[in-house]
Parts: C-alpha cells; structure tokens; sequence
C-alpha cells in the first residue's frame, strides 16, 4: 500500500457547507458539496465507490476513522468529527472508503 495521510479540517469545506451527515455516518460530497453518499458500517475490506467525483469527506461518527483509497495506491484517513478534501494532487481518484474503530490515524 502506498504512503499515507492523516487530514484534519478542510480548508475549502466549513463544516456549515458540508451538511446533512449525522452520527454514526461517514458522508461524502462533490465538488459542489453536495452529498453523494454516506457510509456507517465498520468493514476490513475497502467499500468501493460508484463515482469518480467524490471530492471531500465529513466523519460525523463519535469514535472511528475513516480511511480512504486513491487510484494512485495511496491512502488518507479522516478522524472521528473532522472534515477533509479529499482530492490530494498526485493520488488519483478517491476508490474507496474503509470505516475502522479505531479514533486515530493509522495506529
């Protein structure tokens, strides 16, 4: 697997714009911010995604991280009420989501 990214806040993406998730989901939005899919179920396997536009994420649940796989190999991870872009120049398209029980990155 390729390198890893934790990600915190978004630059781009206040939690006001980011709207419409709620515990214990995982929600992901496009370009426009606008929800295209919501992920709960804690899984060792990568959820794949049917579209190539996912642009950022926002992790409403209280305790597990989101993790997220790139075309490129790579992967970032998204902590329990955080958001994050996730287009990362050099990865590649988001593929897939992975919901762990752990409440930090990569441990």
């Amino acid at each position: 697997m390729g390198a890893g990214l934790a990600v915190g806040t978004a630059a781009h993406a206040s939690a006001s714009t980011l709207t419409g998730c709620r515990h214990p989901y995982v929600c992901v939005y496009d370009a426009n911010q606008v929800k295209v899919g919501n992920y709960k179920d804690v899984t060792r396997y990568w959820q794949t995604f049917s579209r190539a536009d996912v642009a950022y994420a926002y992790n409403a649940r209280h305790d597990g991280v989101a993790y997220f796989l790139y075309s490129g190999g790579y992967t970032s991870c998204v902590e329990p009420g955080r958001q994050a872009p996730l287009r990362i120049q050099g990865y590649g398209n988001v593929t897939g989501i992975r919901i762990d029980t752990s409440s930090n990155c990569y441990r």
